[in-house]
C-alpha cells in the first residue's frame, strides 16, 4: 500500500493544532497510535486524512495502539469541529473521549500476520514467555506478527461507598416472604422507604448473607439510586414526542414532569437496542434523574461525572463502546462518552452555566451534544423551565414543545431590608416560623457559601485578602478556615488584624453557615440542615431531597443547588436572600439568567410562598419578573441585544492575558488588539479581578460575525507574540 499521510490530535498536549504523520497501512478516524513527537513517544489520535502530501520531513506514525477505532467516525468530527469553534487544543478534547485510566483494563495481545508463526493470537505475557523479547522485536520488525489492545479481558470492579436497600414490587413483596427476619426486612424498608445496608443490619438483625439472599429471590434491590417520589407523575397516555430526528425544545414545568414527556420516547429507542444519554447540569442531579428513569424503563441505568472512581468511569466507557443497550445520566464530562449504539441525547436544565468548561480545554457541552446528534442523524433535547435564548432565537427551524403549567403561584413578597438590622429579617423568620407550624418545609437560597464571603477589622476597616489574587478571603466558620474561591488558598483561621494587630476581625455577609447559625438560633426546635455539594457525596445529596419530601427536614438551606430537587409539594416557603447580589453581577446574561432563575423557583415550587429579601424593593425587574410573559421577555432581551450587536446576533469571543509582570502583559495585550485591525474590538482594560493566582490580568472582548476567521487571525497574532498565559473563551455564558 502507498504510504497515506494523517492528522492527528497528540494526547496531553495544549497545542490548538493537528499533527501530520505518514503510514504505510490504513488507518481508521479515531484510532489511537504511538508517535514520535520531539524525542518522545506518546500517543495520538487518527483525525482525518490530510489533504498534505507525503515527504521525508514527515514522520512515520510507530505502532497502531488499538488497531480498531472506539469512536464513532461522526464523533471524531463533532470533537474536530468543537476544537476549532472553541480554540480549544484537539488532543485534551480527544483525552476526554478516549481518558488515559481505560488501558488499566485493557490486555496487550500479539496477532499473527502470517500461518508461519503457528498461532493466531497470545498475551503478550505468554508470547514473551515462550518465546521470549529477541524473537519479539524480530517478528515485528519482520512484520510477521501485530501487537493490539484488546477491552473487556479485564473488568473493572468499582466499589461503592454506600448501598441503598429497597423493596422490589412495593407491597406485593409482603406476600412472598419466607420467614420472619424477610418480613421485618421488607416492613422496615415500606416504613422508612429505604435504608443503607448498615442500617438494615443494626435495625432489623440481618445478615449481609440474608440481604444477599433476598437480592436474589428479587425482594429487595441494592442500588445506588434513591426512589424517586413519583406519586402524583405517573405515564400518561399521551405523551409530547420529539422529533424523530433534529432538535426539540421542551420547556415549562418540572424536571420530573419534562422528564415523564419524553420517556415513552426514550423506551422506544432502547426498545430498538439503542441507548440514551441524558445531560445534567449538576454530579448530585444524576443520581436523582437515574432514579428517576429506573422507575419507568426497565433497562440499565448509568452516571457517569468527574468525581466518579477511575474504575466506576471505566466501567460505564466500557459498557458504552460496547453493545450494550443501556441509559448514562451525566454530568458535561458525559458528552464525551462514545457511546456506539446512541439513539438520543437529552439534556435537562439547558440554561445552566455549567454546562460550559471554562478550565483547558474550553467547550460547551450542550454544543457537542447537539453536533454529535446532528452528525449521527438522532433527535437531541433540549430541557428547561425557560429556553435558551439561542434557542429562542432560532425557534422557526426547531420542534417547539410547551408543558402547560396551570395554578402558578403568585404569592411573591418584597422585603424591604434597608433598615433592617439582621442578615434575617423578621419577616423572614416568621415566614418559616409559620411554614413549621402548618408541617411544611422552607428552602433558603442563598448565593454564597461558607460562614461570610468577607472579613474586615473594625479598628481600622481592612478587608482581609488572599495573597494571590484580588479577591477577598471567605470566613467557613464549620472548618475554622478563611479561603478563597478563586484559587483555592487556605489558611486558619484568626482574629488579629495583619493591618492594625488589633484583635477585631470580624465576618461581614451573608453565607449558607451563618444563615444556618442564626435560623438555629431563632428557631431552636426547627430541624434545619445546610445543603454544601463539596461536603457530602454526590450520591448523598439525593437523601437530603428524599428527607424534604418525607417530613424529616423542615429548613434546607444552600446555594443553587437546592433548586434542583425533585418532588418539592412539600416546600411551602422558598426565600432568596441576596437578590441584590445576585442581580449585581457585572455581566451581559445578568438579567438574562436572574429572569430563568426566578421562572425555575416558580415552576419548581409551585404551591410555595417566595419571599424576597431586598435592598432595592422598587426594581422594576424584580417586579415583572414573576408575571411577564416569557415570550415578551425574550423578544425585548433580542431587541437590545440587537442593537448593541451582541450573542446570538454575533459571536462574542472574550480574551484574557495572564501575565507575571504588570506592564508585560499590559504591552502585549495592546499589541495584540492593535493587530487584530478590522475586528469590533471592546477593550483592552485590566480584568475585574486583576489578580487571580499571582498572574496579573488583562481582558477585551471581540464582536465577530466570521468566527473561523477571526480566530485564526487571532492564533496568527499568538504565533507572533508567544502562546502563554493567553485563554480565550467563545460565547461563554458569563465573563470569567
Amino acid at each position: 500500500m502507498s504510504l497515506m499521510v494523517y492528522d492527528l490530535a497528540i494526547s496531553k498536549v495544549p497545542l490548538r493544532c493537528l499533527y501530520s504523520y505518514k503510514s504505510q497501512e490504513k488507518l481508521e478516524p479515531g484510532e489511537r497510535v504511538i508517535v514520535d513527537l520531539h524525542g518522545r513517544k506518546t500517543i495520538g489520535y487518527v483525525v482525518k486524512v490530510s489533504d498534505k502530501p507525503a515527504s521525508r520531513e514527515l514522520k512515520e506514525i510507530l505502532q497502531r495502539l488499538d488497531r480498531v477505532s472506539y469512536l464513532d467516525q461522526s464523533d471524531v468530527e463533532a470533537l474536530e469541529s468543537i476544537s476549532e469553534r472553541f480554540f480549544s487544543p484537539p488532543g485534551l478534547l480527544f483525552d476526554l473521549a478516549f481518558p488515559s485510566f481505560i488501558d488499566d483494563y485493557a490486555e496487550t495481545v500479539v496477532e499473527s500476520l502470517t500461518p508461519l508463526v503457528g498461532f493466531e493470537s497470545l498475551p503478550l505475557g505468554e508470547f514473551i514467555k515462550k518465546y521470549g523479547h529477541a524473537a519479539l522485536k524480530n517478528q515485528l520488525d519482520k512484520r510477521y506478527i501485530q501487537l493490539k489492545k484488546c477491552f473487556g479481558r479485564k473488568t473493572p470492579r468499582p466499589r461503592v461507598s454506600k448501598w441503598y436497600v429497597v423493596v422490589r414490587n412495593g407491597l406485593k413483596a409482603l406476600t412472598r416472604v419466607h420467614d420472619e427476619i424477610e418480613y421485618d426486612v421488607i416492613s422496615f424498608l415500606l416504613t422508612n422507604g429505604y435504608a443503607t445496608v448498615e442500617q438494615l443490619i443494626e435495625s432489623v438483625g440481618v445478615s449481609t448473607k440474608k440481604i444477599k439472599q433476598m437480592q436474589q429471590e428479587g425482594l429487595i434491590e441494592l442500588t445506588q439510586f434513591l426512589p424517586v417520589n413519583t406519586e402524583n407523575l405517573e405515564l400518561a397516555e399521551a405523551q409530547l414526542e420529539p422529533a424523530p430526528r433534529g432538535v426539540t425544545v421542551l420547556s415549562g414545568s418540572t424536571i420530573g414532569e419534562r422528564l415523564r414527556s419524553v420517556i415513552a420516547f426514550m423506551k422506544k429507542i432502547t426498545d430498538e437496542n439503542k441507548s440514551v444519554l441524558i445531560l445534567v447540569p449538576f454530579t448530585s442531579l444524576t443520581y436523582m434523574v437515574a432514579g428517576f428513569i429506573r422507575k419507568f424503563l426497565n433497562v440499565t441505568v448509568q452516571v457517569y461525572h468527574a468525581r466518579m472512581s477511575r474504575s466506576q468511569r471505566a466501567k460505564v466507557w466500557l459498557d458504552s463502546v460496547g453493545d450494550k443497550t443501556q441509559v448514562v445520566v451525566g454530568t458535561r464530562v458525559a458528552a464525551f462518552l462514545p457511546m456506539r449504539n446512541l439513539g438520543l441525547i437529552v439534556t435537562e436544565e439547558s440554561d445552566d452555566d455549567a454546562y460550559y468548561q471554562f478550565e483547558d480545554p474550553v467547550y460547551d457541552a450542550l454544543e457537542l451534544a447537539e453536533t454529535r446528534a446532528r452528525l449521527r442523524d438522532i433527535p437531541f433535547v433540549i430541557c428547561s423551565s425557560e429556553p435558551r435564548l439561542i434557542d429562542f432565537h432560532r425557534r422557526e427551524h426547531l420542534k417547539w414543545l410547551r408543558i402547560p403549567k396551570e395554578n402558578l403561584n403568585s404569592d411573591v413578597s418584597i422585603v424591604d431590608v434597608r433598615q433592617s438590622g439582621s442578615i434575617l429579617s423578621e419577616d423572614l423568620v416568621e415566614s418559616v416560623r409559620k411554614t413549621i407550624s402548618e408541617e411544611r418545609a422552607s428552602v433558603i437560597l442563598v448565593r454564597r457559601k461558607g460562614f461570610a464571603p468577607y472579613v474586615v477589622c473594625f479598628a481600622c476597616n481592612h478587608v482581609l485578602m488572599c495573597p494571590n489574587c484580588d479577591v477577598a478571603l471567605s470566613f467557613h466558620k464549620s472548618q475554622n478556615v478563611f479561603k478563597c474561591h478563586q484559587c483555592g488558598y487556605v489558611r486558619k483561621a484568626q482574629s488579629e488584624c495583619p493591618n492594625c494587630g488589633a484583635k477585631a476581625l470580624y465576618p461581614k455577609g451573608v453565607g449558607t453557615e451563618r444563615v444556618e447559625r442564626l435560623l438555629k438560633y431563632h428557631l431552636p426546635g426547627a430541624r434545619i440542615v445546610r445543603l454544601e455539594s463539596e461536603e457530602l457525596e454526590p450520591f448523598e445529596v439525593q437523601e437530603q431531597f428524599l428527607k424534604l419530601q418525607t417530613n424529616e427536614i423542615d429548613v434546607l438551606i444552600g446555594s443553587r443547588i437546592v433548586l434542583q430537587g425533585f418532588g418539592t409539594d412539600r416546600v411551602g416557603l422558598i426565600c432568596i436572600l441576596d437578590y441584590d447580589g445576585l442581580l449585581s453581577q457585572p455581566d451581559y446574561n445578568t438579567r438574562l439568567r436572574m429572569f430563568q432563575t426566578m421562572r425555575k423557583i416558580r415552576s419548581n415550587f409551585t404551591s410555595a410562598r417566595i419571599l424576597i429579601q431586598t435592598f432595592q424593593p422598587q426594581d422594576g425587574f424584580l417586579r415583572d419578573v414573576f408575571t411577564v410573559n416569557s415570550e415578551d421577555f425574550y423578544l425585548e432581551e433580542l431587541k437590545k441585544r440587537k442593537e448593541v450587536n451582541y450573542p446570538p446576533f454575533c459571536d462574542l469571543v472574550q480574551v484574557i492575558l495572564e501575565s507575571d509582570l504588570p506592564q508585560t502583559g499590559w504591552e502585549l495585550v495592546n499589541y495584540c488588539v492593535r493587530s487584530l485591525q478590522g475586528e469590533t474590538v471592546l477593550g483592552p482594560v485590566e480584568h475585574p479581578i486583576f489578580k487571580m493566582a499571582g498572574k496579573y490580568r488583562y481582558h477585551f472582548l471581540i464582536k465577530t460575525k466570521d468566527l473561523r476567521k477571526t480566530l485564526s487571525k487571532f492564533n496568527d497574532v499568538l504565533m507572533k507574540i508567544g502562546k502563554m498565559g493567553w485563554r480565550v473563551f467563545v460565547n461563554p455564558p458569563r465573563l470569567w
